[in-house]
């Protein structure tokens, strides 16, 4: 993926929008790096990051990755469920989330060889029957895991936040979604980054 051109795309698109174009600027190009987890394990930390702080989660995933003595955990790693219930107590997540990410183990393992090959609304459609799984974490999935390259997750608080900010700061109803498609998962990127700024 040539990250440099998206850069490029973006900038172009945003031309019209003065302090969204020059944020823009400041971040630099963007890349999706590709993850050291397997998609099992990334679906786990997702779901442990929902609804906390970034601070929180890693400090709950570097528990969760402590358990196991590795950095990287995958699902070959997690003999049982036994000892994944194990995991989840040392990691001291809510009762919910363990209730979570156990129903997902016992029933996820042929979906997860088939997701990489789905559309983004197929995938969405095979994770969100999974209690605990909503938009929030398909998005993070495509574009974190998979590298899809057009997601917008509007229903993240900051992406919502810094999008408001930004139409209040360029003074006009910006339509996100259409004015930065086809690459609104690196325009996210942006978003996310500038909002240590912006907010």
């Amino acid at each position: 993926m040539n990250f440099k051109k998206i850069h490029q795309e973006i900038l172009k698109k945003s031309s019209e929008y003065v302090i969204i174009k020059n944020e823009i600027e400041k971040n630099g190009i963007i890349e999706v790096q590709k993850s050291e987890l397997d998609l099992f394990t990334f679906i786990i930390k997702t779901i442990i990051s929902q609804q906390i702080s970034n601070k929180v989660a890693q400090s709950l995933w570097k528990k969760f990755c402590l358990f196991f003595k590795k950095e990287y955990p995958n699902r070959n790693d997690i003999v049982n469920k036994k000892q994944l219930n194990e995991a989840l107590e040392h990691t001291g997540i809510s009762q919910k989330k363990k209730s979570y990410i156990k129903a997902f183990y016992d029933n996820s393992k042929n979906l997860i060889d088939q997701l990489e090959f789905q559309s983004d609304e197929e995938i969405r459609t095979s994770l969100i029957k999974f209690s605990g799984i909503g938009n929030w974490t398909c998005d993070m999935v495509l574009i974190f895991y998979l590298k899809r390259i057009n997601i917008f997750p509007n229903s993240d608080l900051i992406i919502k936040k810094t999008t408001e900010k930004l139409c209040i700061l360029e003074n006009k109803k910006i339509d996100f979604s259409n004015s930065f498609s086809p690459y609104l998962s690196i325009f996210s990127l942006h978003l996310w980054k500038m909002s240590k700024r912006v907010l």
